[in-house]
């Protein structure tokens, strides 16, 4: 029997900057679609809610506030994931013309993405939560 040689798996590759840029760009694309679809169903939802419900306005239950924070903690995953797939966006269209292949480059190139990423997050909440 002729066995084919298979793919590294999981196991026997090793990980680098750059494999790992290229799977959170992926899951950074996925989690905007859904995201997208999430806050036109809020926007739907809210809508609808508005002149409902005004004594919950004064409303200072533990499910408001857990509400609250986890709302806040969804928005900050997703502009990092904007910021994140914007960058990493830009540096695609850098490998569609060619440039930024050579090894060196695509590590610090990824590296850059990444603290671009971060960095234009926390200045976005740090102005939002300043103003």
């Amino acid at each position: 029997m002729n066995k084919k040689p298979t793919s590294p798996h999981i196991q026997i590759y090793r990980w680098n900057a750059t494999s790992l840029t290229s799977i959170m760009h992926r899951a950074s694309g996925i989690a905007l679609y859904f995201s997208v679809i999430a806050i036109c169903w809020y926007i739907v939802h809210y809508a609808y809610q508005i002149n409902i419900g005004i004594e919950e306005e004064n409303c200072d239950c533990w499910s408001k506030g857990l509400l609250k924070c986890l709302f806040l903690s969804a928005v900050f995953i997703l502009t990092g994931a904007l910021y994140y797939h914007f960058f990493n966006g830009i540096r695609h269209l850098f490998w569609d013309i060619d440039k930024g292949f050579e090894l060196k480059t695509a590590k610090t190139n990824s590296y850059l993405v990444i603290f671009l990423a971060t960095i234009f997050t926390l200045a976005t909440f740090g102005i939002a939560f300043y103003l």
